[in-house]
């Protein structure tokens, strides 16, 4: 339907698994728009059996970007691949993150490995939500989170270049 409608350009805000099938649906229906994506198709390059080079030029918002030129970034790279080989996405790196704002979070809110897990969920509930509470690290500055839970955080531009993941800004 969207070659039919000629559009030129495809919104993919899925993950990687699924948008690795419409890339090869589009090859295989001589289509060729631009594509662009979301944080959940950072990935798709290490996907198994998936030929990177239909990714060749997809565009993706996404929190990280491995060939940043920070010295955060580089520092956690370097570490990552001597521990794991390869280039971390930004699934790793929010994870990596994820345990440094529990962290501090467990520190502003005195919580102690002899409370309940009650007390500790509500002091981080109360941590998280707080419009004091605020994180910078690998994937954006001055992170905050609403009372739902959701994180707000500036996204960072990627292209995919050469099987390669490639800030926008290169």
């Amino acid at each position: 339907a969207a070659k039919s409608a000629e559009a030129d350009m495809i919104f993919l805000p899925i993950y990687y698994e699924p948008a690795a099938t419409i890339l090869k649906q589009a090859k295989d229906n001589d289509y060729d728009p631009t594509f662009f994506g979301v944080d959940g198709m950072d990935g798709i390059l290490s996907l198994e059996n998936f030929d990177t080079s239909l990714a060749e030029g997809v565009m993706l918002l996404t929190p990280f970007t491995a060939d940043a030129t920070d010295d955060l970034t580089k520092n956690f790279v370097t570490k990552y691949q001597e521990k794991y080989g390869g280039i971390p996405n930004q699934f790793a790196a929010d994870m990596y993150e994820c345990i440094y704002a529990i962290y501090n979070a467990c520190v502003n809110q005195n919580i102690t490995a002899d409370m309940s897990v009650s007390e500790i969920s509500q002091k981080l509930i109360a941590e998280f939500s707080s419009s004091d509470f605020t994180f910078s690290g690998l994937t954006g500055e001055n992170m905050t989170w609403s009372d739902s839970g959701e994180v707000s955080k500036a996204p960072k531009g990627m292209v995919i270049k050469n099987g390669a993941y490639v800030g926008m800004d290169k």
